[in-house]
């Protein structure tokens, strides 16, 4: 069986790289033949993106809510560091701007697998209907599944004309997880189809297996607080500086998306050897427990916080063993069918 993942752009976000990684390990183990599909967003966005942003934003405005203008920077390229932990350690197909059926003729796909991240929220995919497979319509022979799709909140975010288109193509899919229980809902209400829970499958596989990945890392023997907060204020900086400053701490902030200069190793190995880890991060949070530290989430409503109550549910109840398990058997059972 040749499987080709769909999955956000493999950029420059650390939590992306490494769900995708896991994912392929999972699934060579079970003896798969694996590629990532290696799609990267137009290097110009259109300009209806950028029409429709404006918009929104005035409007919001004019009822006395502020939110930044959102720009658009040129995309379609992974900095020097990440592109060569993807050559190194991840499976993918030359490079495309758009879906097509053609992607799976030149890679002699036979199975998708959408997921893991946020591959259902429109926020981050502007063509949604690609990560339903809308390209792939004529394709009846080809198999379908949606491993760990994450909406990242649990309200409705899709248009009308979104939801029904798929909606549609929501029901040609074999078999669909998704990563929050929140998701559940959203998919029998709005697609009308039955969803299964299962973990990120960066939970899939071992500390040992991560720690391999940093093993070439020098492990940094002062004790310290990781404070990895995507979206910083006066707020978070205090309660950071109070937490270190409780736990006898040095305090280290570490940044991420275009502004991080750490390679995945590194930024594994921040995980690895820190005392203590503030964050309000997904992935943040999932490393934090798979290293086994003392961590505080902070919940980033606007980011989608219905993913961490769902992560730390399992945590907390002392389930997540058994819900890997679950994932596994899960993943392996529909790719048998």
């Amino acid at each position: 069986m040749k499987i080709g993942i769909l999955t956000l752009p493999l950029q420059d976000n650390y939590g992306g790289l490494l769900q995708n990684l896991a994912l392929q390990k999972a699934l060579l183990q079970m003896g798969h033949d694996v590629t990532t599909i290696d799609y990267m967003k137009t290097p110009i966005p259109p300009l209806w993106r950028y029409i429709k942003s404006w918009i929104k934003t005035i409007l919001l405005l004019c009822i006395g809510k502020r939110r930044k203008f959102i720009k658009y920077t040129h995309v379609g390229t992974r900095n020097p560091q990440n592109e060569k932990f993807v050559s190194l350690h991840i499976n993918k197909t030359k490079t495309y701007f758009t879906y097509n059926t053609e992607i799976l003729k030149q890679n002699e796909i036979d199975t998708i697998i959408v997921g893991s991240d946020q591959v259902w929220r429109p926020k981050y995919n502007y063509r949604i209907e690609n990560t339903f497979l809308d390209f792939c319509k004529d394709q009846s022979n080809l198999k379908r599944i949606a491993y760990a799709a994450s909406f990242g909140v649990d309200e409705w975010e899709f248009t009308a004309w979104q939801t029904k288109k798929c909606a549609m193509l929501a029901k040609k899919f074999d078999a669909i997880s998704v990563r929050e229980e929140s998701g559940k809902a959203l998919c029998n209400k709005y697609l009308g189809i039955e969803a299964t829970t299962v973990l990120d499958p960066t939970l899939l596989l071992s500390k040992e297996t991560y720690c391999e990945l940093c093993k070439n890392v020098p492990i940094t023997k002062e004790k310290f607080l990781a404070a990895y907060v995507l979206d910083k204020n006066e707020a978070t900086y205090k309660e950071c500086e109070s937490i270190a400053k409780e736990s006898n701490l040095t305090l280290k902030f570490f940044e991420a998306d275009s502004k991080a200069s750490l390679s995945v190793p590194e930024w594994l190995s921040m995980f690895r050897d820190a005392s203590y880890v503030v964050t309000d991060s997904f992935h943040g949070t999932v490393f934090s427990i798979i290293f086994g530290k003392k961590f505080k989430c902070l919940y980033n409503k606007s980011r989608g916080s219905a993913r961490f109550e769902s992560l730390l549910k399992i945590y907390e109840s002392g389930r997540l063993d058994e819900m890997r398990e679950f994932s596994l058997k899960w993943l392996k059972k529909v790719l048998e069918k």
